[in-house]
């Protein structure tokens, strides 16, 4: 869902577009069938806030700010899906490049929802 009176951001469209591929891609590597992934979009106080919200797992506290480091990965056990715990590192890099902030925010058994904000 966005919303059509979204200011415009200066950004690197191939970059922000792998920010959506990874974080989107995550959600949808996360959620169980039946599940759901939901992406919106809406302004913020000089900026624009995107979230990628998923049905999945959830991510224990402590994991939330350790995720966005290289080599991290929050998934529990046996059932990690394959990576390299690379994804989330480089989206950081690529948000912060831009001026920009990234945060997760979830709850074990309530999903996760991934969200940035790009200044205008």
């Amino acid at each position: 869902m966005v919303d059509e009176k979204l200011p415009a951001v200066r950004m690197d469209r191939v970059r922000i577009l792998q920010v959506f591929r990874n974080l989107i891609g995550n959600a949808v590597k996360f959620t169980p069938d039946g599940g759901s992934v939901k992406v919106l979009a809406r302004p913020v106080n000089q900026g624009v806030e995107v979230s990628v919200k998923d049905t999945g797992p959830g991510i224990p506290a402590e994991n939330l700010t350790t995720i966005f480091e290289k080599f991290q990965q929050a998934a529990p056990g046996p059932h990690r899906p394959k990576g390299t715990g690379l994804g989330l590192a480089i989206v950081k890099h690529i948000i912060i490049s831009h001026g920009g902030k990234i945060w997760a925010e979830s709850k074990p058994g309530q999903g996760s929802t991934f969200i940035f904000v790009l200044p205008v």
